[in-house]
């Protein structure tokens, strides 16, 4: 039966005359335990690469193979959470997640060579930042109704991204003060083992379960969800989609910095400054975007979403200047950007049959990791073969793409 989804306690729904919406206390502590995670992550991943490189002594390809491996590990992950997540429920998967990240943190600051580093991404991978995604939004989407989900991923995100912008700052900050020694790197990375420790804790005390009382019967085996998932054309057609602009999402971020400052020489001053324009737009707009999305099609919400994704590697190819930079990425590339992140998964959890949110998430998460894994490989082989123009060209492409996929659906798809 779809529709109705039973959870311990009620929707909190918009009161009439109401301005703004309220929302489940859980989703204000994912906001909170989101704010907390995404710092500690900040600590440690601006950091890491030279920390391993120049500290450690580990050569760069092979740093590049163990973010490879990580990647890898994560999309394995992608696939077992949600089954899990809807067998077990949301809380139990989410804490052994942030154990495992605040093992894999331990891990890190402790690494004295290149199996440690290794073994380290591989428990990031497997119990990390893949299956907490996918457990926190399942518990969002069954404590939050349809017609207040977008503002509900909105908000959670805004948090992670206040977390992510306050945490590089304030690494560089102790960096810079107590002395760039290697001392100095692991206690950074100790104290994100501590901050994800203390989100577990904090969740584990606080955080009662949000699964549907009739999620995965108990004659069921928790992976047969997972078929039935990838068998669903609908949902197959938007994972194709989420794909493809996960993979503009992901290589821009990786490719534009280097190409800005090698290809345009553009100084790292001006390149912080348009990389600081997306979060604080982010901030700024991803509430107002997300209320907007959520009386209106998501369907037709990630179909802007790829125009605006195919505007913005329009600009790159055809302007070299630094306002141009500054239009693609903290302009069309942002918002794209928080459309795909809260109308991405607001429809994959309307799509999910009863019982099986958690799969149909944790799917669209893999995604994500997927295409984190090949789009660096891809810009980077272009970029040392000096054709950066042609990684511009593979964006539009995949944007299109990701368009056509979005028209056949919209088409399959009963929606505002």
């Amino acid at each position: 039966m779809r529709g109705r989804v039973p959870v311990p306690g009620r929707w909190h729904k918009r009161r009439p005359g109401a301005r703004f919406a309220v929302f489940d206390r859980r989703v204000w502590l994912l906001v909170g335990a989101m704010l907390v995670f995404r710092f500690g992550q900040g600590l440690f991943y601006p950091f890491s690469t030279i920390y391993f490189h120049n500290f450690v002594g580990i050569p760069l390809s092979l740093i590049g193979a163990g973010l490879g491996l990580l990647a890898a590990a994560s999309v394995f992950s992608g696939l077992i959470s949600g089954p899990l997540a809807d067998r077990y429920g949301r809380r139990p998967v989410m804490l052994a997640a942030l154990s495992g990240s605040a093992a894999s943190f331990a891990l890190f600051a402790a690494a004295g060579g290149l199996p440690g580093y290794l073994l380290a991404c591989l428990v990031a991978g497997l119990a990390g930042s893949s299956m907490f995604d996918a457990s926190r939004n399942a518990m969002v989407a069954d404590v939050t109704p349809p017609g207040l989900r977008a503002r509900a991923y909105g908000l959670v995100r805004v948090g992670g991204n206040v977390g992510w912008a306050l945490g590089p700052a304030v690494a560089g900050l102790v960096a810079a003060s107590a002395g760039s020694s290697a001392g100095t790197y692991r206690l950074m990375f100790a104290g994100t083992a501590a901050l994800t420790l203390l989100v577990a804790l904090s969740l584990a005390l606080l955080a009662t379960e949000s699964r549907p009382a009739f999620a995965a019967p108990g004659g069921e085996l928790p992976f047969t969800g997972l078929r039935a998932a990838l068998a669903d054309g609908r949902f197959a057609a938007l994972l194709a989609a989420a794909f493809l602009l996960y993979y503009v999402f992901t290589q821009d971020w990786q490719a534009l910095p280097v190409y800005a400052r090698n290809f345009l020489g553009i100084e790292e001053g001006r390149i912080g400054l348009f990389l600081a324009g997306n979060g604080l737009v982010v901030i700024l707009l991803q509430m107002p975007v997300a209320r907007l999305l959520d009386a209106r099609s998501k369907t037709a919400a990630l179909l802007a979403c790829s125009l605006l994704f195919a505007a913005s590697s329009a600009t790159l190819l055809l302007t070299e200047s630094f306002l141009g930079i500054l239009l693609a990425f903290a302009g069309f590339f942002t918002l794209a950007e928080m459309i795909l992140e809260v109308a991405g998964a607001a429809l994959a959890a309307e799509m999910a049959p009863d019982g099986q949110r958690g799969t149909y998430l944790a799917l669209f998460g893999v995604c994500f990791g997927a295409a984190q894994g090949l789009s660096p490989v891809v810009a980077g082989a272009l970029l040392d073969a000096r054709m950066p123009d042609a990684v511009w060209v593979l964006q539009l492409l995949a944007a299109g793409l990701a368009a056509g996929a979005l028209v056949i659906l919209r088409r399959k798809v009963r929606e505002p």
